[in-house]
């Protein structure tokens, strides 16, 4: 096997390590990616990583912030993956519903009913 396409399984499997290690799963997007795209995957994976990484805001608030990001995007699929995130991490029902009701002032009814149907 080529350099290059083991440094690249290794990429991957170091990306799948981290999900399970802090999501415990490997999203669909990123085993989607694996197959069709592995060296994006890696790639993409450590530049996501400056801005979720540690830093002043905690992981579970980015997360959230994440999640309105996608629903004012309507972005059903990173509402899921950004809400359930945040519950792992350990926010509680009451700060997701809270998250969730201050999109209504920017997009309304639709990502709020989406945060709701997300939780």
């Amino acid at each position: 096997m080529p350099m290059d396409q083991q440094n690249i399984e290794a990429d991957v499997q170091r990306v799948f390590d981290d999900f399970r290690h802090e999501r415990n799963v490997v999203p669909e997007y990123a085993q989607v990616l694996a197959r069709e795209a592995p060296e994006f995957l890696g790639k993409w994976f450590d530049t996501q990583r400056t801005f979720r990484g540690r830093g002043v805001l905690p992981e579970k608030d980015k997360e959230l912030l994440l999640m309105a990001c996608n629903a004012i995007r309507l972005g059903l699929v990173g509402v899921r993956t950004h809400m359930r995130t945040a519950l792992d991490m350990g926010t509680t029902q009451e700060e997701s519903f809270e998250a969730a009701q201050t999109k209504w002032f920017i997009g309304g009814g639709p990502p709020l009913n989406m945060c709701v149907r997300a939780r």
